[in-house]
């Protein structure tokens, strides 16, 4: 049994996987094309390990070097068993089949648990369409620290579209965003994780416009704090007005600040 071939084999199995970790990190930089086909990676051929890996991309990566380390030694024994005359051809193979049979086992799973097509099984955002919403509301994503919304210390609970706008470092330079005013939601990152750690529903509005488009209706981010997925939609005043009251709501029962209120 030849341990170099051994070793060999796991590199190839971990690298294959790192290439994906690689493209995700790309993505946060801005690369937003990359992201469906990273969420595919992750919904279908790491979806066997539950739904931890679609929830959060960072403990999908994690468990997937977990997975890739079991696969990468299983056939790094069996090649170095057989020896076969290139090894490069026999790893790559493995981590082909590797990969086959984790996507059977996904589907397996997804079938099991009754869940029907991607978007049952991946937390896709609701999305307006429009390319200025969905700009912002990945570079939301992207700036988020550990996994709650940017804060900016210092400022009001409620700010301009345009205070928060420099420190978001995914947006372009001539960035424009149509519609409003618009404002920011700027909670502490402790407000944050106590309305994420509530039980049932917990998406809740991050910024929205102050004013009604042509249609009547208004744009409206709202993060989702138990899959971390920023959603786009456009809803009306009356809407706008419910989520803000039931997040004055959830901030009451959590922080037991009676008089906490959202200067509209």
């Amino acid at each position: 049994m030849c341990r170099s071939a051994i070793v060999f084999v796991l590199l190839v199995h971990l690298g294959f996987h790192t290439f994906w970790a690689l493209l995700y990190y790309i993505s946060l930089l801005g690369v937003f094309a990359l992201v469906p086909v990273v969420g595919c990676y992750i919904a279908f051929v790491l979806g066997f390990l539950g739904k931890s890996v679609l929830v959060s991309t960072t403990v999908a990566v994690a468990l997937g070097y977990v997975a890739f380390s079991a696969t990468g030694l299983l056939s790094g024994f069996l090649i170095s068993f057989f020896r076969p005359a290139n090894i490069w051809v026999a790893a790559c193979a493995s981590v082909l089949l590797s990969v086959m049979l984790m996507i059977g086992a996904t589907l397996i799973h997804y079938k099991s648990a009754a869940v029907s097509g991607l978007r049952g099984a991946l937390p896709i955002p609701v999305t307006t369409g429009r390319p200025d919403a969905e700009d912002l509301a990945w570079a939301l994503k992207g700036q988020s620290l550990d996994e709650l919304p940017l804060y900016l210390a210092g400022k009001s609970t409620l700010i301009p579209f345009s205070e928060l706008q420099p420190s978001l470092s995914l947006l372009p330079k001539d960035f424009r965003l149509g519609g409003g005013p618009h404002v920011y939601l700027n909670l502490p990152p402790q407000v944050w994780r106590a309305l994420g750690s509530s039980t049932g529903s917990a998406k809740y509005p991050v910024l929205w416009a102050t004013s009604d488009d042509p249609s009547g209706r208004r744009l409206v981010i709202s993060v989702d704090l138990k899959t971390d997925v920023f959603h786009n939609e456009l809803v009306s005043s009356a809407e706008i007005s419910s989520r803000l009251g039931n997040v004055e709501a959830a901030i009451r029962r959590q922080t037991g600040d009676r008089d906490f209120r959202i200067q509209q």
